[in-house]
């Protein structure tokens, strides 16, 4: 998921709004646009709905394997982050760095999985043996 996401609910109430637009008997190239835009809503709401709940799980999991205590992934995510910053964690700590990468892929899958840089990171982790 992205960081600090917008509200699901705007985002259906922009696409609502947007929608309720085109139907206008004035459609021009900007509402077609907008519609698109609209659309590429609808499909991010759509992803996140349908892959949250196994990200929260799989990135639960590392965080419990990476931190050796049990907890929700919004607390697990604030205590990482808090032992990176007070440098209890680093990068050389087994598990962190592929934990950072999974995570940070699976996000991408939901926020934009066409991106480039995330496919060819896909690309990458495939080839060396660890798919996102």
């Amino acid at each position: 998921m992205p960081v600090n996401p917008p509200d699901k609910l705007r985002l259906l109430d922009v696409v609502l709004d947007v929608l309720d637009m085109a139907q206008q008997p004035e459609i021009d190239t900007a509402k077609t646009y907008e519609t698109r835009i609209a659309l590429n809503l609808l499909r991010l709401v759509r992803r996140e709905i349908e892959l949250t709940d196994a990200l929260h799980s799989q990135e639960q999991s590392q965080l419990v394997t990476l931190l050796r205590t049990d907890g929700n992934v919004m607390v697990l995510n604030t205590m990482l982050c808090e032992r990176i910053r007070s440098r209890q964690i680093d990068i050389s700590e087994p598990g962190l760095l592929h934990h950072l990468r999974a995570t940070t892929l699976a996000k991408l899958s939901i926020d934009n999985p066409r991106y480039s840089a995330y496919l060819r990171a896909v690309r990458v982790a495939i080839r060396a043996g660890s798919a996102a």
